[in-house]
């Protein structure tokens, strides 16, 4: 026999559901331009029929239609696509940052063609300008106006690679103080993810959550920040039984459960900048993410890598040798061509400094013909400031065989650019286009590589959110849909009412 007042229940049970249903497609509707928010839905279910045992039989039948049941509240999510896209997300920061940081130092090197804010006067003419000077003043040795304009146009080349020098070295600076940023950004971020797997662990053990319904809005925080740490390095996310996770970024585990690790930052002595774990020593860049494209571009220094902390990425160390390659040249021309002293059979025993290396020191800058020369310290002779005319070197003679061969080395001689394992033999000006054009074609694959992962994790996005997304139609179709059911099961309450009534006072009062 059925209890009496099962349909009661049968309704109740509809009502209650119905109504939590309309809880959570608000909620949901609430939170559409939330941050991470991820949608929710009721997961309801039937309440199963039990049975109990008589002498002659298992009787369950009369026990059907006990109503439903809401089992808790779920997230509407694809882990499938939330690791696909942290990984292409990884992927497109480490090619984002690349492309950012490699058209700052075209930007920097962009002087060199096409000088300060596109007036012409960069490195390229400043080579021009001594070609020019140097042969009117070949054509005419005796002229000692056309020394000075020769010696204005050292002066003015030295100057441009010290310029440029200087703001590769400080944009190169820049992007280290950028780094130290990112690193305790993300170690912020770690911290977070750990603090959150502690709160949610300690609300499924006490407030009668399950791994499949937990405190959802502590999830999507905790997804948010996965997201963003993403943007870092490689990132993998395992699920433990007590709700936390366990995240290792670029092959070491950082996260696990409730603890943390963090990532240290190191400046070395020959200008690289190295990452590592605090718990191990291990390196914390070794795939994809914004770290790596850090690291790898302020310590590319191409084939010619001369330690471990440096990286074969062609970066702000190779275009620094490359351009101090330049200078090296420069310099050995401009010191080993023009005779200071010769013996009487005319074979040269000392060669005109015409540049050397600047120190400032005890309130002067000194030129030292004798020392190593760079991009950085490069700059005009003592010798040459104090008299133009000291190129010339007999003012009484007319012969300009030695003019005529700084010419040509400066111009259209072949020369020998080694800045370690690579070399270049060209003119300078090939060099320079050799330069420029180098470094726009690594600009350009790092820009169609990025332009390439962003359309894919665009997508993957695309698609996470179409799951995972709040859309106003699909929850007014469901408020629509759980209202019906409300009003239908509050209809099931009043007839079973009715019958009741007829059941306790109609037939009552028929006996």
């Amino acid at each position: 026999m059925r209890p009496t007042f099962m349909g009661y229940e049968s309704s109740k049970t509809a009502m209650f559901a119905s109504q939590k249903a309309l809880d959570i497609v608000g909620h949901n509707l609430s939170n559409m331009s939330s941050e991470g928010y991820t949608r929710q839905r009721t997961d309801q279910v039937a309440v199963e029929a039990y049975s109990y045992k008589n002498i002659v039989s298992v009787d369950s039948m009369n026990y059907n239609g006990l109503g439903t049941s809401v089992n808790g509240v779920s997230q509407v999510r694809d882990q499938r696509l939330d690791f696909a896209f942290r990984s292409i997300y990884s992927e497109t920061s480490y090619y984002n940052k690349s492309n950012d940081m490699l058209a700052d130092i075209e930007g920097v090197l962009s002087e060199i063609d096409i000088g300060v804010e596109g007036n012409g006067y960069g490195l390229s003419w400043g080579i021009k300008q001594m070609y020019s000077a140097l042969e009117d003043f070949a054509s005419n040795v005796n002229v000692g106006g056309d020394t000075s304009i020769f010696a204005e146009s050292v002066n003015n080349v030295t100057t441009l690679l010290n310029h440029i020098s200087r703001t590769l070295s400080d944009a190169s600076k820049t992007y280290k103080m950028e780094l130290q940023s990112s690193v305790d950004d993300a170690n912020t971020m770690l911290t977070k993810v750990a603090d959150l797997n502690k709160q949610i662990s300690e609300m499924l053990s006490s407030n009668g959550y399950t791994n499949q319904h937990g405190p959802n809005e502590l999830i999507d925080k905790r997804n948010v920040l996965l997201d963003q740490l993403s943007s870092f390095g490689k990132l993998v996310v395992s699920n433990n039984t007590d709700g936390s996770v366990n995240v290792t970024m670029n092959g070491h585990l950082c996260v696990e459960g409730k603890n943390a690790d963090k990532i240290n930052y190191h400046e070395n002595t020959n200008g690289t900048v190295t990452l590592a774990w605090k718990a191990d020593g291990t390196p914390a860049d070794t795939d994809y993410g914004t770290l790596k494209a850090s690291t790898d571009v302020l310590n590319g220094r191409g084939n010619n890598i001369s330690s471990g902390t440096e990286t074969t990425v062609r970066g702000f160390q190779y275009y620094e040798d490359y351009l101090d390659t330049f200078a090296g040249k420069l310099a050995d021309i401009l010191n080993n061509t023009l005779p200071e002293t010769m013996d009487s059979n005319g074979n040269i025993l000392a060669y005109k400094k015409l540049v050397g290396e600047s120190d400032y020191s005890n309130g002067k800058i000194n030129v030292y013909t004798d020392k190593y020369v760079t991009a950085e310290n490069i700059a005009i002779s003592d010798d040459l400031v104090q008299d133009p005319s000291y190129i010339i070197y007999d003012k009484n003679s007319s012969e300009n065989a030695y003019m005529i061969e700084l010419l040509g080395k400066l111009s259209i001689n072949k020369q020998t650019f080694s800045n370690g394992v690579e070399t270049f033999t060209g003119t300078f000006q090939d060099y320079v286009a050799d330069y420029v054009g180098r470094l726009g074609n690594d600009v350009q694959y790092a820009n169609s590589r990025y332009e390439s992962c962003n359309k894919y994790s665009e997508q993957l996005l695309k698609e996470r959110d179409g799951i995972s997304g709040v859309s106003e139609t699909e929850e007014t179709m469901n408020m629509l849909t759980h209202n019906k059911a409300f009003q239908a099961a509050a209809k099931l309450m009043t007839t079973m009412d009715d019958l009741l009534d007829v059941i306790v006072n109609q037939i009552g009062a028929l006996g």
